[in-house]
């Protein structure tokens, strides 16, 4: 069976630089990335998108564009890793994320989540003439670091900040953005620890100590899954939400425990 290669590229200002990276490598569908806010440069990018779609559409290679929210810090990191995995459950076996054309801040994001998922990412090393690249030598494959995986009981925690569901794929619909898919955006915020305890205590039909709650935030809270904020009525107790990297690591294991 012939395996399917997809690529998802940040979008920068110059269509030929991008052009030389992504025909460096084997291709069935692209996929172009660009904020969804307008940012410094977003006329610019807004243009070589444009020309890129139709540079590829022309090659009869499948074509998508996807936007994503620059603007929130780390949020891009779980938009991404959602969009990887739409991709690999529609049926892309080899996924490679290009980052020459991005810019530092949206590097940094896209680097995390291929850093989550293992996924390949590249970057160009251009030929230059002056300063205008001319040509490429290769795609440089940069090297990724491991990040911490959830353990069980911590995805069983993490999943309490979701609507009930009765199939992981509901998480990755191929026709819903990340922004689209109400699991993803109405996410559920606990205002005290005794609320989420509960919730726990529910779901397992069993008694939680506080203590083993207060075990589970902490190491959320080290890896940076959870947020922490003083309750607006007392300003003792902490509400309770889920970070966008920890968005990301769930789809991460919510995919390991399924495929």
């Amino acid at each position: 069976m012939t395996e399917k290669y997809c690529q998802l590229i940040l979008v920068g200002h110059t269509t030929s630089k991008l052009i030389f990276s992504i025909d460096k490598e084997i291709v069935h569908k692209v996929i172009f990335i660009t904020e969804r806010q307008p940012l410094p440069g977003t006329l610019e990018a807004k243009k070589v998108l444009d020309e890129l779609n139709n540079y590829y559409k022309e090659r009869r290679i499948e074509v998508e564009n996807a936007k994503l929210d620059f603007h929130i810090q780390t949020k891009p990191i779980a938009e991404l890793i959602h969009l990887i995995y739409q991709q690999k459950l529609n049926g892309f076996d080899n996924i490679t994320v290009n980052i020459s054309g991005g810019l530092r801040y949206m590097d940094i994001w896209f680097y995390s989540a291929c850093s989550i998922t293992n996924t390949r990412i590249i970057h160009g090393d251009f030929i230059y003439e002056k300063n205008e690249e001319v040509g490429i030598y290769s795609n440089v494959e940069l090297i990724t670091v491991p990040f911490p995986s959830l353990t069980e009981k911590q995805f069983e925690f993490l999943e309490l900040f979701f609507d009930d569901y009765h199939d992981y794929n509901e998480f990755f619909r191929l026709e819903l953005s990340f922004n689209e898919n109400t699991l993803l955006t109405n996410r559920k915020k606990y205002v005290s620890l005794e609320d989420i305890k509960e919730a726990l205590e529910s779901r397992r039909n069993s008694t939680i100590s506080r203590g083993a709650i207060n075990g589970f935030i902490q190491k959320l809270e080290k890896i940076s899954a959870i947020n922490l904020y003083p309750n607006p009525v007392d300003k003792k107790e902490k509400s309770i939400e889920i970070s966008y990297l920890g968005i990301g690591y769930f789809l991460h294991k919510l995919i390991q425990n399924n495929l």
